[in-house]
């Protein structure tokens, strides 16, 4: 998707910010480098920034349907995939608070169809994904929606499955541990998970606009989710909320989003002792590639630093949208950014609009001009590379590069600039091949952040070894 660019877009392109102090200036330094990112085709979604009581910003950027020709508005309403889990914790610690569970207890307690090798798995070690389990969401009676036990079914598929880990010992960030949260929620009260966040939590928030995002019925103001082909902005695959359900089924907007930072802060909606639970570190997450995310983990809460300041909240990524809620309880301040494009760069924008808001250094994005070069230069970086314990694998289809590493959703394409040059709008990287003098390629230069890695190809095995 070509980018038009105007004058003034231009100009900024070129220049590195200067911190700046107010809140007009953040909001206008803060839309301003969103429309850098927007114009160039690479940012959709809707973003709120305040300081406490007061908005900074609060604006859509992009296209909700890019086909119908409909713009992201402050009202869109956008899929906000793992941020669910911060409701779903909250709703398992109201339900301690109310005497009805434990955090303590054996979950086989509330779900006995767990496989036997579980059984010693707690509460709690579901909601600081410490459980061990195996990520059951792959087998196919989970995505058996019409059955009202798909979960349950799906747990009979791994009875003879050992733990990847015993309980307790390593944080294994699970979405399927957070399904079977949902599931005990279920047990606990007789109701539908959906049922009970929407009485006990979104109601008394006055969230309106925040449910699961059941396909089904007409929402107003819904957006699409898409994803990148390296140049070409393409249509998500279409993904069923049952398939992520408590784990992260939730459709929300900024202002349902912002309404509930308000509420957290003013202590209205919980009681001391279960924020202070949620929001205690009790394990440490450590995002796989190719998101630079590291921080402490409590129930359904990162807690971590950013440019020297504390934040509590938790990203989302689910088909064709990317999400971050991040609070700044020591500034009483919040960063909230939902997009409908599917890509890791939005945590370079996250980042860059935590510089804008305290004030700190960043750049916007510079524009690049696209390069196409032949089949036959692109054919030679086409391989497996390794950094450290990582390995990436060089692909070509239909004349395009993609790259791929485990951990990522699906393979990168990859953005051309010179013969040997390339970026993505899947991630805030760039790469560089080296090629010496024969026009062999034994080596690409990965550039990510500040830092500058080289990455070394593996050796192709000989025929016949």
């Amino acid at each position: 998707m070509r980018a038009r660019i105007g004058l003034f877009a231009c100009i900024a392109l070129l220049l590195s910010i200067t911190p700046l102090c107010s809140g007009q200036d953040v909001g206008a330094k803060a839309d301003q480098y969103l429309n850098a990112w927007a114009s160039q085709g690479r940012f959709s979604g809707v973003v709120l920034i305040a300081k406490g009581d007061k908005i900074l910003l609060r604006k859509g950027y992009g296209m909700a349907n890019f086909e119908l020709n409909v713009p992201n508005s402050p009202e869109t309403v956008l899929r906000i995939g793992s941020i669910t889990k911060m409701f779903t914790a909250f709703s398992i610690l109201q339900l301690e608070e109310r005497g009805l569970l434990k955090v303590s207890d054996p979950v086989v307690k509330y779900i006995p169809e767990l496989p036997a090798a579980w059984n010693a798995i707690t509460i709690h070690q579901l909601l600081c994904h410490k459980s061990g389990i195996p990520e059951f969401t792959i087998a196919p009676a989970h995505s058996n929606f019409d059955n009202a036990r798909h979960v349950e079914n799906t747990l009979k598929e791994f009875a003879d499955k050992p733990l990847l880990t015993p309980p307790g010992e390593t944080m294994r960030y699970s979405n399927s541990g957070y399904i079977l949260l949902g599931k005990i929620i279920e047990k606990v009260t007789g109701k539908s998970y959906e049922d009970y966040l929407t009485a006990n939590i979104l109601a008394p928030a006055g969230m309106t606009h925040t449910a699961v995002d059941h396909v089904a019925p007409l929402v107003p103001n819904r957006a699409h989710g898409y994803n990148f082909d390296g140049e070409s902005l393409v249509n998500a695959r279409y993904g069923d909320p049952e398939y992520t359900y408590s784990a992260g089924d939730l459709r929300s907007t900024v202002d349902d989003l912002y309404r509930f930072d308000r509420l957290l802060k003013s202590g209205k909606l919980f009681s001391p002792a279960i924020t202070a639970k949620a929001w205690t570190a009790y394990s440490h997450f450590v995002a796989p590639p190719p998101l630079p995310i590291e921080a402490d983990y409590g129930y359904g809460w990162l807690l971590g630093q950013e440019l020297g300041h504390r934040y509590i909240g938790h990203g989302g990524w689910v088909n064709g949208f990317v999400s971050d809620f991040k609070r700044f309880p020591d500034d009483d301040a919040v960063l909230i950014v939902l997009s409908n494009f599917e890509t890791s760069s939005y945590i370079a924008v996250c980042h860059d609009l935590t510089a804008i808001l305290f004030g700190e250094k960043y750049e916007v994005p510079v524009v690049r001009k696209i390069a196409h070069p032949a089949p036959e230069v692109l054919s030679r970086y086409v391989g497996s590379y390794q950094l450290g314990p990582l390995a990436i694998e060089i692909t070509m289809r239909n004349g395009r590069l993609y790259a791929f590493a485990p951990g990522q959703p699906a393979p990168f394409g990859m953005i051309a600039t010179s013969d040997t040059e390339f970026y993505f709008n899947d991630a805030s990287s760039e790469v560089r091949f080296v090629v010496d003098e024969k026009g062999n390629v034994n080596q690409f230069m990965l550039k990510m952040g500040d830092k500058v890695m080289p990455v070394n190809r593996v050796a192709e095995p000989k025929p016949g070894s």
